[in-house]
């Protein structure tokens, strides 16, 4: 098992993981058919580009280790942000994985330490959109695992035979890049994406239940939805100490590169961001050998 497998593994997989194989069906959306046993091999050809394959975070008993917030608008990036910031800042939890589609929008990747039951997880994740993503339509939302429909989770990072490009878990500093474009040309290094979701720590089933209590109080109060998601909007990162926003670089890039670019000369961006763009961009950039 190679250190992708084994992180997502350790995240968001149940110990008796089973997997199901997707091919697009007739109108175009994934046709599940359950296959067996997610083994370590089944896992590399997916991150591969030989199969595709979802996954089902419910245990036989109703419980879950894992919540998804799906984003099928690329639009709504700044709602993402917002939201990937208030769950550290505000509610004081470990920051979860974000990925790309590989067709269109972006997804939030929740990991729990211990499995819980299923009505909780959606509480948690309804009391979260009710709070922090009021503005958005729920048909542009899909909260995984949902209450009325089995759940698949399509594997990232995976190659997508509809639009040709690949999903992959992203740093999230380079969000708005991809709000055009969902998806990768080529396939992403797995080695990186291994290290990204290294540091990602599962939420304490203690903390759960304490953020659960606390965000349930809170939508119980009318008009506090909408106050709290206009000013998580109005005013990210305000009064938290925390490094400024680099949304104000704006998004109209043509390509990486120029994203890159713009991100080294931001007066916002931090040292840090600043490195992590001039690493990124080094491939972009041929050594000129010497005469």
């Amino acid at each position: 098992m190679n250190n992708l497998s084994s992180t997502l593994q350790r995240l968001y997989f149940l110990d008796k993981q089973a997997w199901h194989s997707q091919q697009a069906d007739t109108d175009d959306r994934p046709k599940q058919t359950t296959a067996g046993a997610l083994t370590p091999t089944i896992v590399e050809k997916c991150l591969t580009g030989e199969i595709r394959i979802a996954f089902n975070p419910v245990a036989s008993n109703a419980t879950t280790r894992a919540m998804f917030i799906h984003f099928k608008k690329p639009g709504d990036w700044e709602q993402v942000g917002n939201l990937y910031q208030a769950v550290q800042l505000e509610l004081d939890l470990p920051a979860p994985a974000l990925s790309i589609s590989g067709q269109k929008g972006f997804q939030l990747w929740f990991s729990l330490a211990a499995p819980v039951p299923l009505a909780q997880t959606r509480s948690f994740l309804n009391a979260l959109r009710q709070k922090y993503l009021a503005d958005i339509p729920s048909a542009a939302l899909e909260l995984l695992p949902a209450a009325d429909q089995p759940t698949a989770v399509t594997l990232v990072p995976a190659f997508d035979t509809t639009s040709g490009k690949w999903s992959a878990f992203i740093d999230p500093s380079l969000g708005s890049m991809f709000i055009t474009e969902s998806g990768l040309e080529m396939a992403p290094n797995m080695d990186r994406q291994a290290a990204m979701l290294a540091g990602l720590k599962s939420i304490e089933v203690a903390d759960f239940e304490r953020v659960l209590h606390h965000l349930q109080t809170l939508t119980a109060t009318p008009g506090a939805s909408a106050q709290t998601s206009r000013q998580s909007t109005s005013q990210p990162g305000a009064d938290t100490g925390q490094e400024p926003s680099m949304r104000d670089i704006g998004n109209n890039f043509n390509d990486p590169k120029s994203f890159l670019l713009a991100v080294m000369n931001a007066p916002s961006a931090s040292t840090e961001q600043r490195i992590q763009a001039a690493k990124a961009l080094l491939p972009y950039f041929s050594c000129v050998p010497s005469e």
